[in-house]
């Protein structure tokens, strides 16, 4: 068969004009179609990337906003709680304060009307006493219990120390013999007569009442004093009755 090269060169002509005719109108345009279709998917995506991580990046943000407000929240409550628990102190330190004031106040009370009942009790007590004692002396004293006193007061004469004698003795005073009672002759003649054996012969002496003696007799001179004095008894007696009211007495603040 023979070949008939015109009819191939021909055909191959119209071939390659056919390919470039469909390159040129419908492949071309097929591929930038399809270009531009990729090129929207891809700016699709990377929009969407790109909301994505803005989206990640706002939660982020939203999540430390939230730690931070969670934060600020315990900061406040926890402040808050300081706050009450320091408010709660002071308020209990001011009970505590304010109750021991009025306990304070109240305690002093206590013992100020304590004291004055004691005192008022002892005191009473005491008059009482020294009241019936002196009627009881000043009732028993007779001739015979004047002469004892008497007596018992020369012999206190006697136990005078020399400095004592020696002062009285250059008084430029006048003696001063004071007694409960009233002396005789006879009594003031030995009390005279004592004075001057144990003290001295040219020393005056004078006699004069002293009631508030209750049976008792003293002797002045030169700032000295010699007394025998049931009062002094009737002292030791009142002393004795002071202390048996101390135990009574409040003691501390806590009393």
């Amino acid at each position: 068969m023979e070949i008939n090269w015109i009819t191939v060169s021909a055909q191959v002509v119209n071939f390659l004009i056919l390919v470039w005719l469909l390159k040129r109108f419908l492949y071309q345009p097929v591929i930038r179609a399809m270009d531009r279709r990729e090129q929207k998917i891809q700016n699709r995506m990377d929009e969407a990337n790109s909301r994505e991580q803005e989206a990640i990046h706002e939660k982020q943000s939203y999540q430390q906003k939230l730690a931070g407000f969670e934060k600020e929240r315990d900061d406040l409550l926890e402040e808050t709680r300081q706050e009450a628990r320091q408010t709660r102190s002071q308020m209990l330190d001011q009970a505590r304060e304010e109750t021991a004031r009025v306990r304070s106040h109240w305690m002093r009370e206590i013992r100020e009307e304590k004291t004055a009942f004691i005192d008022g009790l002892r005191h009473q007590s005491l008059d009482v006493v020294e009241t019936v004692i002196r009627k009881a002396l000043q009732d028993l004293a007779d001739e015979h219990l004047e002469d004892r006193i008497a007596h018992t007061f020369v012999r206190q004469l006697h136990t005078l120390d020399d400095a004592t004698r020696e002062a009285m003795r250059r008084s430029s005073e006048p003696a001063t013999v004071a007694t409960s009672f009233e002396l005789d002759p006879a009594q003031r003649g030995t009390l005279t007569r004592s004075i001057h054996e144990l003290i001295g012969a040219d020393l005056t002496v004078n006699y004069t009442r002293a009631p508030e003696l209750i049976c008792g007799i003293e002797l002045t001179c030169e700032s000295q004093r010699i007394s025998w004095n049931l009062s002094d008894y009737l002292d030791e007696l009142s002393a004795s009755i002071e202390r048996a009211f101390e135990p009574l007495e409040p003691t501390g603040a806590g009393g």
